[in-house]
């Protein structure tokens, strides 16, 4: 249960701002989970009026938000409008510097994974890149006791991706060893016998890489009781993975390492009674709204609507009410923890689509469909259009290539595929298509999905013929 004794802050006055050279007047709380409601209401307070502070000083930075320097309270942030994606590709670094509070010659620069159709450059002050490693390790802290002691970080690394960084980052301030495996460790023969022979208790990897090194016929007995912790990110884990970690694990410990996006840094994180895609908010630092985009209005609690963000800053590239892409709800009951800080439980991205021959369809629907045979998790699924050029057997045109994991029901064919697909308007354009070569079912590992190189398993994916 949460201490009811005041918890000591962290503030952050000591670390400089390497951006402008002045000390940050944003606080940390040391352990989100025994501040009482008002307690953590009161920092987070403290946090938008330094934001809003460090917004006065910088009136290009204001612009982006008109009525920005009018905020008092969080429920003020109600009066701006939202922030999309697209409105950040336009103010983002190379094209612009707007959105930069002080000096944008020194810091992190990230690239977003592009999982909205967008990709957007993001610059974070060294002082903002602390501060996304001290809540990462905060998280941990959270979700895993004791806490780790050897730490394998198999994340992929470059291409101005921060996760790999990140997790180093993390081990660092927990502080445990670290070993910097990579994303392509995964396939190397020898890495289970690493992971067995230093005693590695702790992996981060994504939830499709993860799910298969842990749960492999030819490593499972391997690194049972070696490796007792998975700490996934990047995607939802899925019920379908959920499940085949704990037959096929129950020895293991499975938490999310951070709910996270390269633009906003830790979201959320979990605590030792969570699962699946439920997180406490990092609310120190935060304001995390659930809106009715149609309506404009903010969702009671329990209901799904499309998650906004604000971040509270003051160095780096704030975002005030920006569309991270995401839809969940806010739980309505309090943690079993007794953590005041509030829980997001997310249910998907928003408005996940794919363009096919000039016909828009989307996860959802083909999800509704495929759920008539019984198909209902979107880890199990993905649909591959395959272009076929003019030297293809039948000329240019396009077939559709659906992969269903091993766990799907067996008796579903190709032919029930289209059948339950043809039932729903936009398909059924695309089945008539001119350019249409047709479907093939596929059952197959989970591991032979198509990943991206950030481990990340779409559900839409188009691809050449071979």
């Amino acid at each position: 249960m949460r201490e009811t004794t005041p918890s000591p802050r962290f503030h952050d006055s000591a670390s400089r701002d390497l951006t402008s050279g002045g000390p940050s007047a944003i606080e940390l709380a040391e352990n989100l989970d025994t501040l009482s409601r008002a307690q953590l209401e009161d920092i987070q307070q403290r946090n938008l009026a330094a934001t809003v502070n460090a917004l006065r000083q910088n009136p290009d930075v204001a612009a982006s938000w008109p009525g920005a320097l009018d905020l008092r309270v969080a429920r003020d942030l109600l009066k701006l409008p939202l922030f999309s994606p697209a409105d950040l590709q336009e103010t983002c670094p190379p094209a612009s510097e707007n959105l930069v509070l002080g000096d944008a010659s020194a810091g992190l620069v990230l690239r977003s994974s592009g999982t909205s159709g967008l990709r957007k450059m993001i610059y974070h002050s060294w002082e903002f890149s602390r501060r996304v490693s001290y809540l990462g390790s905060r998280g941990v802290r959270s979700a895993l006791k004791p806490r780790p002691r050897r730490v394998a970080n198999f994340l992929y690394p470059g291409e101005l991706n921060g996760a790999f960084g990140f997790a180093q980052e993390v081990t660092e301030l927990l502080p445990a060893m670290a070993f910097p495996m990579g994303s392509s460790a995964l396939a190397s023969p020898e890495t289970p016998e690493v992971l067995r022979d230093h005693q590695v208790d702790t992996v981060i990897c994504s939830p499709s890489a993860g799910t298969q090194l842990l749960t492999g016929d030819d490593t499972r007995e391997l690194l049972a009781g070696v490796v007792t912790n998975f700490l996934y990110i990047g995607e939802i884990l899925g019920e379908s993975r959920e499940r085949r970690l704990a037959a096929a694990r129950p020895d293991l410990t499975v938490r999310s390492f951070s709910y996270s996006t390269s633009e906003t840094g830790p979201i959320g994180y979990q605590c030792a009674y969570q699962r699946g895609s439920t997180h406490h908010l990092h609310e120190d630092v935060l304001v995390v709204e659930v809106i009715d985009t149609e309506a404009e209005r903010t969702q009671p609690d329990g209901r799904v609507g499309e998650v906004v963000v604000t971040t509270l800053t003051d160095s780096g590239m704030p975002l005030l009410r920006y569309q991270i892409g995401d839809e969940g709800y806010i739980e309505t009951e309090p943690c079993l923890c007794g953590s005041a800080a509030r829980q997001l439980t997310l249910t998907g991205r928003v408005g996940q689509s794919m363009n096919v021959d000039s016909t828009t369809i989307s996860r959802d629907l083909v999800m509704e469909r495929l759920g008539t045979l019984g198909i209902t998790d979107p880890a199990d699924c993905q649909f591959q259009v395959v272009q076929h050029g003019p030297d293809g057997p039948r000329g240019p045109g396009f077939s559709i290539r659906l992969l269903l994991s091993d766990r799907t029901p067996t008796g579903v064919t190709a032919e029930d595929a289209i059948a339950a697909l043809y039932g729903a308007y936009h398909m059924g354009r695309v089945f008539t298509a001119p350019s249409y070569r047709g479907l093939t079912l596929e059952r197959v590992d989970g591991s032979a999905f198509h990943h991206t190189p950030r481990g990340k398993t779409p559900f839409f994916v188009e691809r050449p013929a071979h």
